[in-house]
């Protein structure tokens, strides 16, 4: 397995020499320096960021890879030790901090250890759910080996009633956890979201509870 690393810095020379060490070990590097954006690039899944964590903008990153990915791996250099660094970093989810400057060797160390546990950690989970399979790792699911496109909503409901087989859940309780608290349109939107997944997921034992809402049935 080749592993991918993301490195995002504005030192260049910095980034040359990291990704040169990093490069010998088989490992494909992606730099982005002074010019690039990075935050084009979240939504990708290498298999870690390492981040400079000089300014906002590597912890910017940070919070929106982690918002797409809770597992993400993720190391935090620092030109200075600075606790409220460290332990932003640390409440955010990072793997590692590390305070420059240091030998490239030892972070390719650290790098090799972090790769190591997250490959042992990454076998996918799958979950069959009725006629369909889940991906939980992938966000992905398919019917007799095809591909079911869902979208992120979509597939976050899906998780809601499969955590609740066979409970009906109301579309208030379902609008909280799809949408969040903090949301305050029309539960109407609700219906429109299962709407649009039973034609995707044609197969789909879903049964309405008129008045109230919904039942997965298993």
């Amino acid at each position: 397995m080749k592993f991918t690393i993301y490195l995002v810095d504005h030192d260049e020379s910095f980034c040359e020499i990291l990704s040169f060490f990093l490069a010998k070990e088989g490992w494909q590097v992606t730099v982005f320096g002074k010019d690039a954006q990075p935050l084009l690039h979240v939504a990708d899944r290498p298999n870690l960021w390492i981040l400079d964590a000089a300014g906002e903008e590597g912890f910017k990153i940070m919070r929106e890879v982690k918002e797409k990915r809770k597992d993400a791996a993720i190391i935090l250099t620092s030109e200075r030790e600075r606790v409220m660094d460290r332990v932003l970093g640390l409440e955010l989810g990072c793997d590692d901090f590390v305070v420059k400057p240091f030998s490239p060797r030892e972070l390719v160390l650290r790098v090799g250890r972090i790769l190591k546990r997250k490959k042992t950690a990454a076998a996918p989970v799958r979950i069959k759910l009725q006629d369909y399979l889940l991906d939980l790792d992938r966000r992905e699911v398919t019917y007799q080996d095809q591909p079911v496109a869902l979208t992120s909503k979509e597939f976050d409901l899906l998780l809601f009633f499969l955590q609740y087989k066979n409970a009906a859940l109301s579309r208030e309780q379902i609008l909280h956890q799809v949408w969040g608290e903090n949301y305050f349109g029309s539960d109407r939107v609700v219906d429109d979201l299962i709407r649009r997944m039973r034609k995707k997921m044609f197969n789909l034992r879903l049964e309405t509870i008129y008045g109230y809402g919904y039942r997965i049935l298993c």
